[in-house]
């Protein structure tokens, strides 16, 4: 059985990653990103994939024929759960920003020392996920899951775009007028912690010309 409590209060400097100080920009969350491209691996009738260790992905996927399976709190938290159990207890990624709807999630993520397990961890999840959530709709071996995609960050300008974009999904989708409101993002820890810095991070990096796959 899956359990884990997801938070990214407890134990926020190793589960994000990031140093607290001012680069010449004025930003105080700094990553390192990593832009030496080594391996890369093509899976026919699926996404490419890099696998770059101590790397941040940009990571979505999608539910089949957009059915809604993760309707409401208790079946977002049972895929929150085993997300944050499958990359960061088990496999050491670093968790940066989430987002899950009823049909689709997002996250940005740190690779740590494990990015070759990447796809396996997402067959994890979904295997786990689908099998939970067809036992609590009474069905067996229907398809929940269609694909995912993984973009390796390049760049702070697309980094930090990415964050935002990630942290407005909910206002985006409809769940709340106020990203800090909505449960199942990361959004409403950064928030808490330091409102300014994301108030400031929101103005300065545009979020939307952002290509992400979204359902």
């Amino acid at each position: 059985m899956e359990s884990v409590s997801p938070s990214l209060k407890d134990n926020k400097a190793e589960r994000l990653g990031y140093s607290k100080k001012d680069d010449s920009k004025g930003n105080k969350m700094l990553f390192d990103i990593n832009k030496n491209f080594k391996e890369f691996t093509n899976y026919e009738h699926s996404p490419a994939h890099l696998f770059l260790n101590n790397t941040y992905y940009i990571i979505t996927a999608h539910i089949l024929k957009n059915i809604r399976p993760f309707y409401d709190d208790e079946r977002k938290q049972i895929l929150l759960n085993s997300i944050f159990l499958n990359f960061i207890d088990r496999n050491g990624w670093k968790m940066i920003a989430y987002f899950v709807a009823d049909n689709h999630y997002h996250l940005l993520l740190n690779s740590a020392n494990n990015a070759d397990k990447l796809s396996k961890i997402i067959a994890d999840i979904h295997r786990f996920t689908a099998i939970t959530i067809n036992k609590m709709d009474n069905l067996t071996g229907r398809q929940v899951w269609y694909q995912y995609w993984d973009t390796v960050i390049t760049s702070n300008k697309s980094f930090y775009a990415r964050f935002n974009y990630i942290h407005y999904n909910p206002v985006k989708h409809g769940y709340v007028t106020r990203s800090e409101d909505y449960k199942f993002c990361s959004y409403k820890d950064y928030f808490e912690n330091d409102e300014n810095e994301m108030l400031f991070l929101r103005k300065k990096y545009k979020f939307d010309k952002v290509k992400v796959k979204e359902p």
